[in-house]
This record gives C-alpha cells, sequence and structure tokens, in this order.
C-alpha cells in the first residue's frame, strides 16, 4: 500500500467515535427533524409543527388547509392534556404528540409540543458564588440566549454559569426559540 493511501485513511476507532456522535446528535434532535414546519400546499396541516411551553402554560393550535378538526388527542397527558378544539395545557416537563382528525377526510395530523423549564427557577447566592441555568433537555444550550437583568448584582456566562457580584436581586432570562424563561436571584453577603 503506497503512503498516499495510508494517509488519507481514517482510524477505524474515530470511524466509530464519529458514527455515534452522530447516531446521538440525531436521536437528540430525531423530534425536531421529524416534526418539521414544510407542507403541501392547501393541505391540512397545524399551523406549528412544535411548540414550546412552560408548566401552566396553554396554546391554541390552529389548523391550516382548509379542514376541521372532529378531535385533539395527546400522546402522553399528564405532560400536556388537549382540549377537542385544540387548546394545550401545559402540565409537566416533557414531551408529548397532539394528534387531530380530521372531519370528513378520517386523516390525522400532528404537533410536538415540547413542556420545559429551567433547571431552577429560583437561586439564592453568596458574593462570588456560581451556579448553572439550562432550559431542561437543552442541556448544550444551542440557540438559547441568557441575560441578567442587573449585572451588577449577578452576571451570566453565554453558556448559563450565573455569578454572584453584589448583595441585591436581579432576574435571569433564558431565551429559547421566541419563549422566555425566569429565574429570580438573590445574591446575599
Amino acid at each position: 500500500m503506497s503512503r498516499k493511501s495510508q494517509k488519507h485513511r481514517m482510524h477505524p476507532l474515530k470511524k466509530y467515535l464519529l458514527l455515534a456522535l452522530v447516531l446521538i446528535l440525531l436521536s437528540r434532535f430525531r423530534p425536531l427533524i421529524y416534526f418539521t414546519g414544510w407542507h403541501f400546499p392547501f393541505t391540512p396541516h397545524f399551523t406549528k409543527s412544535y411548540v414550546l411551553l412552560a408548566p401552566g402554560e396553554t396554546y391554541t393550535l390552529s389548523v391550516g388547509g382548509f379542514p376541521a378538526t372532529i378531535s385533539c388527542k395527546s400522546s402522553v397527558p399528564l405532560v400536556a392534556a388537549v382540549t377537542p378544539g385544540g387548546t394545550v395545557h401545559a402540565l409537566k416537563s416533557g414531551k408529548t404528540v397532539i394528534t387531530a382528525k380530521l372531519l370528513g377526510e378520517g386523516k390525522k395530523i400532528s404537533c410536538l409540543v415540547h413542556v420545559t423549564n429551567l433547571n431552577q427557577t429560583s437561586l439564592v447566592l453568596s458574593v462570588g458564588e456560581t451556579e448553572r441555568l439550562y432550559i431542561k433537555g437543552f442541556f448544550f444550550g444551542f440557540g438559547v440566549k441568557f441575560k441578567s437583568g442587573d449585572n451588577s448584582v449577578a452576571k451570566v456566562s453565554r453558556t448559563g454559569k450565573v455569578t454572584a457580584v453584589c448583595k441585591g436581586n436581579t432576574t435571569i432570562t433564558a431565551t429559547l426559540k421566541g419563549k422566555e424563561f425566569r429565574c429570580r436571584v438573590k445574591v446575599v453577603d
């Protein structure tokens, strides 16, 4: 075998590690890939294929493409309940698929509902102490933007690391896909 062909061959262990990484990423984001907003024109569909909610929130799904729905149901009612008209009530963290049966055609359409929150909704820190915030289910923080209400009390990094600076109160806001999640921070001496 020539040196040139040996140089371009990948070590077998590297191949397996690369394959494992790809499989992990695909399994982690599979629901988001499956529930895309794309559909054929004039076909029945939910106007949103993915909805992100916090526990206690409600959201009403609307159907595009002319049909009327006759019933909606949740695949995991403990995560989010849904009324026959498509109003989703987020109950606890998790994922569920809302399926609507269409009038006349017997077809079904689906929407992925992800109910989540910050890992902490309130913190008490001493000056100089740090704590990590993240949105549950999004630990690596892709697409999450963090912001402190008052950087002189507590500052937050791009990755969610909160550092207590001075005695006082502030709110850290994490934004993902236009949805805001808040954590109250109290800094003591």
